[in-house]
Parts: structure tokens; sequence; C-alpha cells
């Protein structure tokens, strides 16, 4: 299975105006949020896996330094053509660059990888001084979907699973959280029902636009629910410690959950081969 988007998957996930929906509007607001605990004058941020750049236009706009770096080939949203590079692995840009960043974001990103914690422990010791990585992943195993098997996620992640996965790349969590706990019900009803999901994302247009906004404002309860309340999505603000040069694997831990197929899923599905 490969692990970037095919130019199908981004006329799907990425038609143009989706920055509108309450999906990205909610999201961006939280990882800014997190950006700003973290960063501050001489700071720069790459978005690595970053799609047209979505985030990296709301951020930029909000008075951050950030850049943003996508494997595909897509095109950039209005505004970031020149802060935006496609067909790019993020570990190949020059020395120099890499020594500029010192926060790492990855967006619904690692639940694309078969070993995520291999994958981010290299990425930290390609970028000398990143002292900050904030991820979201898609989250719980029992809501899983055909949406999941046709965008090639190999899991869902409980907090227990994003905890094994930083301490695995010799990370620190400092924050973790659910969000989108309000369409956690619906959707272990829709799994539970066996209904699958659309797998094209519409952009909302005229008067929508408004109902999403208020909709994003409605999702940020998330900031306010105990920890414990699961939702469809986690983040998660990680450092590294400075002892990341042990050998990786070398921990003692159990890796049940980096290694579930699936996420473990109840249905056990096959992938969705892209």
């Amino acid at each position: 299975m490969t692990t970037v988007f095919q130019g199908h998957q981004y006329d799907l996930s990425y038609p143009d105006g989706i920055e509108n929906h309450w999906w990205h509007l909610t999201r961006n607001r939280m990882v800014l949020g997190e950006v700003r605990k973290v960063t501050g004058p001489g700071s720069a941020v790459l978005d690595i896996g970053c799609g047209r750049g979505i985030t990296v236009r709301h951020l930029r706009q909000r008075g951050i330094d950030c850049r943003g770096v996508e494997p595909g080939i897509t095109k950039a949203v209005r505004g970031v053509e020149d802060h935006v590079r496609f067909g790019q692995d993020a570990s190949d840009l020059p020395g120099e660059e890499r020594s500029r960043y010192d926060t790492l974001l990855l967006l619904d990103v690692l639940e694309h990888l078969v070993e995520p914690a291999t994958v981010l422990a290299a990425l930290i010791t390609r970028f000398p001084r990143v002292s900050t990585v904030i991820i979201t992943v898609p989250a719980r195993p029992e809501i899983w979907s055909n949406y999941d098997e046709f965008y090639g996620h190999q899991r869902r992640y409980t907090a227990e699973m994003v905890e094994d996965l930083a301490t695995m790349a010799a990370c620190e969590i400092a924050y973790q959280t659910y969000y989108f706990r309000p369409m956690y019900v619906p959707a272990r009803i829709l799994s539970a029902l066996n209904v699958r999901r659309s797998t094209r994302n519409r952009a909302p247009k005229g008067i929508t636009k408004a109902l999403h906004r208020l909709i994003a404002y409605g999702m940020m309860v998330d900031y306010i629910l105990p920890g414990q309340v699961p939702g469809m999505g986690i983040v998660a603000r990680m450092n590294p410690r400075a002892a990341a040069a042990a050998p990786f694997g070398d921990h003692g831990l159990s890796t049940r959950a980096l290694k579930m197929p699936l996420a473990g899923s109840a249905q056990s599905a096959p992938v969705t081969q892209q």
C-alpha cells in the first residue's frame, strides 16, 4: 500500500473551498492553539504531509512562520503557493533548512504508516533543532469504517496507543486529548450498523459556510470535557527526549498497539489497495 495520496484521493478529500468545512475550521483552531503554546520570535514550523497547505495558510495568516511539505503531487490553496512543496520527502530537505525548524506538525499522517514510531523517530533525528512535535490522528478502533480503508489508514488510535507511540519514538507527551467528541456516538452507531460513509468531502458553499463556522465553534467543546471522554480524533503535543539516541526498539515496550492490522478493528476488514 502506498502512503502517498493519488490524484483522485486529493480531489475527493481536498476540493476547492474545503478549508471552510467545520472539520478543517475546528482542527486548525486546535492546532493554532497548540502551536502558540510552544512558539515565539524566531520559531519556524514545518507541516509534514500538509496536503494542499490548508493549515499552513491558517497559521501564516495568524503570524506563524509555517511552511509545508507534501510527498504527493497536487496544487496549493491560494496564498501559500510559495510556502508549500510537493513531491518532496521532508527528510530530504537541505540540511540548512531542516535546522531552521523547532516545531513539526504531522496532522492526520501517522495513521497511514505501517511503522509510525520508526518514521517519527527518524524525522526527529533529521531535524536537529526540533523541540516539539504536534500530531493529530483518527481515534477509536471501534468506529473503523470504509472511509479509513479508502484513504489508506493502518489504524485508528486510542490515547494509550499514542502514549506507546511517543515512548517508542523517544518522546514525552506534554499534552493529549480527544477531539470531535460530539461526533463519536453517531459514528459508533453507524459503525455498529455497518453503514458506509461517503468518501467524498464536500466544500460548503453560500450560506452553509456560516453554518459550518457555527458547528466549528460548537466542536471546541473538546477543551472543556474530561480527557477520557472519547472522540473521533486525538491531538497530542510531544517533546523529544534528550536521550533520543537510544536504539529504536530497545525500550522494553509491548508493540501490540502499533502492530495491530487495521487498528484492531472488530471487522478485521482487508485494507483497500491504492
